[in-house]
C-alpha cells in the first residue's frame, strides 16, 4: 500500500505542473463507480478458478475507475486508474510536450489465484523451512492458499529535444509474493512423491537505456538492459518426511537462484534506392547466478546474436525480403565441479550449448484482378552440445559412467516452404488461402552417438504440413460474415518414445448485423479437433512391453450477443451468452504381458485401461445489462451475470490427499504420496449482481 501511495503522490505532483503549461486546452475525463454483489458456490479450488486473475471480494464491493485527458497544441497529459484499492488496481500517467519529451509513471497489481484452502502436513507453509511428519490424519494438517500477488511499478522518459538525436530511459520494479505448488521425490529415481508449498518472494529490477540517431535515410541506436533478480528463499529445507528413520534426514530442494542479466544491442537501418531498406540488430548478453545448494557453483550463460534484413519494392507489383539471423548460447558455468550432498558426490560435467543459423527469403506479386501471391523459403540449422549431469557413486563403474555421459542431443536442419494467395476482387469479399511445409532432419553429432542419442519428439525428424483458408464477406454495410479453417499434421520419425503423430483441425466463424439504429446482433462459432499419438517402450528393446496411446481433444464453442437500442441514445439493453466445451480421451493399447496382478492390472483389459475423461470441461456464461443515459455526461447501468464451470479429469477426480498403496506390491510404502490439494475441485457456479454510475466531462 505504501508503494501505491508513493506512485499516486508522484502522479498528483505532475498533474498541476502539466496543467500550468498552457491556458487553452482540451480537458475531458470520466469517473465511474460500480457496486457488485458476488455469490460463489464452489470449493477452494473452484473459488480460486473463478477469481484466478481477479479480486472479487465475497459478497461484493465497490469498484472505481477514472480517466483524465488534458491536451493542447504543445502539451498533453493522460491519467487512468481502475479497481482502486483492490488487488487488481492499475494507475498510469503519461505526459509531455509534443515532439520534445514524454514521461510516464505506472503502478499495477496482478493476482494469480490457484487453489484456496490447500493443506499440508508440514508446519511453515510460505517459508523456506518445512518440518513435521507426513501423517495420514488430514484433519490435523495446516491450511493455506496457493496464490501469488504481483506488483509492478516504474516509469520512463523519452527525450527528443536535440533532434535527430534521441534518448530513452525506463525503470521497472516487480515484486511477487505468495505460494505455488511444487513436487519432490523422497528418493530418486522413484520413491515417495511429496507435494510442497513453494514460497514465492521474488524481487526484480529492470533498467533500460537507449540512445540514437533518427533522420532519413539513417537510423542508429545503442541499447543497454540490466536486470537483477533476487529470491529471498534459495531452497526449501524439509525434515521429518516420514516416520521411517531411513527417510528422516533433512533434505534441501533448490529454488530459483539470485541472478543478474546484462544485455547490450546495436540497431541500425538505412534506406536505399529502389524503395529498399537494410536493417541490422547486433546483441550480446550475459546472465550470472549462484545457489546456496552448491556453494562453490558460479553460473554463467553468454549469448550473442546478429541479424540482417533487406526489404525492397523495386516496382509497384513486387515485394521482396531476404534475411540472415545467427544466435549462439554458451553455458560457461563451473564445469567439473564437485560437491557432496547427502553423502554422495555430485559431478557437474557439462551443460547445454547451442547455436542457430537462420536464413531465407520471401517474395510477393500483385497480380491482375486484385490477386496477391507471396511465398518463401526458410532454413534453420540448430547445433546442440549437451552431456548429462551425473550423480556418481564414490567408485562408479567406468563403463556405466561412459554410457551415461554419452547421451547427446541431435542437430536439426529445418527446411520450411510457404505460400499464400489473397484475393479482394469484389468490394464485399476477401479470400485468402495458404500452405506451409516443414521438413526437419535430425542428425547425430557422431556415428557412435546414435544409440545413446536423445530421440524425444522435440528433437526428432519431423514432417509437418499446414493448410489454412479464410473468407470475409460483407454484402451490406451493416452485415458481415467471417469463416476460417486451419489444418495441421505432424509426423515424427525415429522417436524412441514420445509423440508419433500430431493432427489438428480448427474451424471458426463469426457474424455481425446492425439493424440500423434499433439493434446490433453478433455471434461466433469455433470447433477444434486435436489428435496425438504417443507411444513408449520400457527399455531400449522395442519388444519389451511396448504400449501406445491415441489421444483426442475436441473443443466446441459459440458466443451470441445483442445490443438493443430501446430508446436510441437513451436506453440500451445488452445480452451476451458464451459456451465452451472440451472433451478429451486417451485410448491405450498395451502389451498383454503388462495386464497382470504383479503390475496392479490384474483383470484389466484394453478397454478398462483407457482414460475416458482427460481435461473435460464446460464453461457456460451469460450476462444481461441495461444502460440509461440521463444526460450526455451522466449514465447509470444495472445488470446480472451468471457463470458455471464444470471440470472433470481422471487424474483429479476422487482426489485424495494421501493416495493409498498396495502392500503386496509396495511393502515399504515407497510409492505413497502426500498431496496438498493443488488444482483440486475446480468446478464452480457464480452469480454477480452489479450496478453503477458513470460521469463524463
Amino acid at each position: 500500500m505504501r508503494r501505491m501511495m508513493i506512485i499516486l503522490v508522484l502522479i498528483l505532483c505532475f498533474i498541476p505542473f502539466s496543467l500550468a503549461l498552457s491556458e487553452e486546452a482540451r480537458i475531458e475525463g470520466e469517473i465511474s463507480a460500480v457496486g457488485k454483489y458476488i455469490g460463489v458456490d464452489a470449493a477452494g479450488g473452484g473459488e480460486a478458478k473463478f477469481t484466478e486473475y481477479k479480486d472479487l471480494k465475497e459478497h461484493g464491493g465497490l469498484y472505481g475507475r477514472a480517466r483524465f485527458i488534458y491536451d493542447t497544441d504543445k502539451y498533453f497529459l493522460n491519467f487512468k486508474a481502475s479497481d482502486i484499492a483492490y488487488d487488481t488496481q492499475r494507475y498510469k500517467l503519461e505526459g509531455g510536450a509534443w515532439g520534445k519529451f514524454k514521461y510516464d509513471l505506472f503502478y499495477q497489481e496482478i493476482p494469480h489465484n490457484l487453489t484456496f484452502d490447500a493443506r499440508t502436513p508440514f508446519v511453515g507453509a510460505g517459508g523456506s523451512i518445512l518440518s513435521g511428519t507426513a501423517n495420514t490424519n488430514v484433519a490435523s494438517w495446516d491450511t493455506f492458499d496457493y496464490s501469488v500477488e504481483r506488483r509492478q511499478y516504474g516509469g520512463g522518459v523519452k527525450l527528443n529535444l536535440m533532434k535527430p538525436f534521441f534518448f530513452d530511459a525506463s525503470y521497472q520494479r516487480e515484486e511477487r509474493e505468495g505460494i505455488k505448488p511444487t513436487g519432490a521425490a523422497n528418493t530418486s529415481p522413484g520413491g515417495m512423491a511429496i507435494e510442497l508449498p513453494e514460497p514465492v518472494d521474488y524481487l526484480t529490477n529492470n533498467l533500460k537505456l537507449e540512445a540514437g540517431y533518427a533522420k532519413n535515410p539513417l537510423f542508429l541506436s545503442l541499447m543497454y538492459f540490466y536486470s537483477d533478480f533476487n529470491n529471498s528463499n534459495n531452497n526449501i529445507n524439509l525434515s521429518g518426511i516420514v516416520t521411517d528413520p531411513a527417510f528422516d534426514a533433512p533434505r534441501l530442494f533448490s529454488l530459483p537462484p539470485d541472478n543478474t542479466y546484462n544485455k547490450g544491442a546495436f540497431k541500425g537501418g538505412i534506406k536505399l534506392p529502389f524503395n529498399s531498406k537494410c536493417s541490422t540488430n547486433l546483441g550480446f548478453a550475459k546472465g550470472e547466478s549462484d545457489t546456496s545448494l552448491l556453494p562453490n557453483f558460479d553460473g554463467k550463460v553468454e549469448t550473442r546474436n546478429y541479424d540482417f534484413v533487406l526489404t525492397s519494392t523495386p516496382v509497384h507489383f513486387l515485394d521482396a525480403k531476404v534475411f540472415y539471423k545467427y544466435y549462439k548460447r554458451e553455458n560457461k558455468s563451473e564445469r567439473g565441479l564437485q560437491a557432496t550432498v547427502d553423502g554422495e558426490d555430485i559431478i557437474t560435467l557439462n551443460f547445454l550449448d547451442y547455436n542457430t543459423k537462420n536464413y531465407g527469403g520471401e517474395i510477393g506479386f500483385r497480380l491482375p484482378v486484385r490477386f496477391y501471391l507471396n511465398g518463401g523459403y526458410q532454413y534453420v540449422k540448430t547445433e546442440r552440445e549437451f552431456i548429462k549431469t551425473a550423480r556418481a557413486l564414490q567408485e562408479p563403474d567406468p563403463d556405466d559412467r561412459d554410457e551415461l555421459l554419452a547421451a547427446v542431443l541431435p542437430h536439426n536442419r529445418d527446411n520450411t516452404y510457404f505460400a499464400e494467395l489473397k484475393w479482394s476482387g469484389l468490394d464485399f469479399m476477401d479470400f485468402r488461402v495458404g500452405y506451409e511445409k516443414l521438413d526437419r532432419e535430425a542428425k547425430e553429432q557422431t556415428p557412435e552417438a546414435s544409440v545413446q542419442s536423445n530421440k524425444m519428439y522435440a528433437y526428432a525428424s519431423q514432417d509437418r504440413n499446414t493448410f489454412k483458408a479464410a473468407i470475409d464477406i460483407f454484402p451490406l454495410e451493416n452485415l458481415s460474415f467471417g469463416f476460417e479453417y486451419r489444418h495441421r499434421r505432424s509426423d515424427y520419425d525415429d522417436t524412441v518414445f514420445g509423440l508419433k503423430k500430431d493432427k489438428r483441425d480448427e474451424f471458426g466463424s463469426n457474424v455481425a448485423y446492425t439493424l440500423g439504429k434499433v439493434a446490433k446482433v453478433y455471434g461466433n462459432i469455433d470447433f477444434g479437433l486435436i489428435k496425438f499419438q504417443p507411444d513408449l517402450v520400457r527399455t531400449d528393446d522395442p519388444d519389451d512391453f511396448p504400449w501406445e496411446a491415441k489421444q483426442k481433444d475436441r473443443t466446441f464453442a459459440y458466443g451470441i450477443g445483442t445490443e438493443i437500442y430501446a430508446i436510441p441514445k437513451k436506453l440500451t439493453f445488452v445480452f451476451q451468452h458464451d459456451y465452451l466445451k472440451s472433451n478429451g480421451n486417451i485410448d491405450f493399447t498395451i502389451d498383454p504381458g503388462l495386464l497382470v496382478a504383479g503390475n496392479g492390472l490384474g483383470g484389466a483389459n484394453q478397454d478398462t485401461v483407457d482414460i475416458m475423461r482427460s481435461e473435460d470441461y464446460t464453461l457456460y456464461s451469460f450476462k444481461i445489462k441495461a444502460i440509461y443515459n440521463f444526460t450526455k455526461s451522466l449514465a447509470a447501468s444495472i445488470g446480472y451475470a451468471y457463470e458455471r464451470f464444470n471440470y472433470s479429469d481422471a487424474q483429479l477426480n476422487r482426489y485424495t490427499l494421501t493416495p493409498g498403496f498396495v502392500p503386496s506390491l509396495d511393502p515399504e510404502q515407497t510409492n505413497r504420496a502426500f498431496l496438498t490439494g493443488a488444482y483440486k475441485d475446480q468446478s464452480y457456479k457464480a452469480n454477480v449482481l452489479f450496478g453503477g454510475l458513470t460521469y463524463k466531462f
